[in-house]
Formats: C-alpha cells, structure tokens, sequence
C-alpha cells in the first residue's frame, strides 16, 4: 500500500512513540526482576537517541546524550560534527564503541601546548606522535588514564561512539 506523503510523519511520530512504550515497557518488566543497578538499553532505544542527536548538530562542534550516569562512571552517547583539540584525563579512562560514521582516532604521543581544565583534564594545541588508526562503527577502543587522544573528523561527515567514562570525576 502507497502511503500519502502528508501522512508519512504521522506515521514516523507513531511510529516513534510505538518504539518508545515498547522500551518503556521492557524497562518496567527488567526493573521488575533486576537485581538493584541494572540498567538494559535496547537497540531500537539508542537509535532513537542517535536520530535525536543528528538532527541536533547542525554546525555544532559536537552534541551528546547522557545515557547513564552513576558513582565513578558514566556513559554518553556523543556525535562529533568537527574535529575538537586533544585532550587527556589524568585520572580518567575513555572505552569508546564506534556508532555511525568514521573517524581517525589519535592516541598517545606527545600533547602540545597542554592546558589544565576542571575534572583534572587537559587540551592542548595539536599531537605529535602517537597512533593513527581509523575507527569504524562496531570498533572498541580503550584509552586509559594520561594518554593523549583526539577524533579527527572528516568535513561534513560526522562520528558518533557510545563513551563510557571510568573512574570519573565528579561532576560539577
């Protein structure tokens, strides 16, 4: 059946909502018989956020949702529009899995010009060194504390990568 193009975003709004009472209804079942702390985010609910955040970035450096947050770490889903300065967390591990997009992932050598920023972080000017690798959707990366890191992002092709922040210091 051919769906009138006047009724093809009621029918994405339905949709959408159909999505979220399912996730909403697998999170009461889950919370019903889940031990204390668990958490179960399903696919269809990390898509809908992942559309939420491409249609928010526009000529943004960067948008994110805080998925969840918890006592020393956190996990976020985050679409970089552009590439941002390196950074380097003293205390802090990144583990990133790649979303949608590429980008080229730098980690390690030496951070140019480094600035301390609240959370016991740093940014710097540029890299020298380090490793260059491309990172894909699916890819798992882990950056531990102390390593300098940055996402270099193509123009006009967005990355987006679930970030789970270990060992996080406070938020503020």
């Amino acid at each position: 059946m051919k769906v009138p193009h006047c009724l093809r975003g009621v029918l994405s709004v339905v949709g959408l909502a159909a999505i979220s009472l399912i996730a909403v209804a697998e999170e009461q079942a889950d919370a019903e018989t889940a031990p204390d702390g668990f958490v179960r985010w399903n696919s269809e609910y990390i898509q809908q956020v992942a559309d939420g955040l491409e249609e928010r970035l526009g000529d943004e450096l960067l948008v994110w949702e805080t998925v969840g947050n918890y006592d020393g770490h956190s996990i976020y889903l985050v679409l970089r529009g552009r590439t941002d300065r390196p950074e380097m967390h003293e205390t802090e591990s990144d583990v990133q899995i790649g979303v949608r997009g590429t980008a080229l992932s730098v980690v390690g050598g030496e951070m140019i010009d480094p600035v301390s920023l609240p959370r016991k972080q740093q940014r710097g000017s540029s890299i020298v060194g380090g490793l260059r690798k491309k990172t894909s959707p699916g890819d798992l990366i882990h950056i531990p504390p102390g390593v300098p890191h940055q996402l270099i992002i193509e123009p006009g092709k967005p990355y987006m990568y679930l970030l789970f922040k270990l060992d996080e210091e406070p938020l503020q």
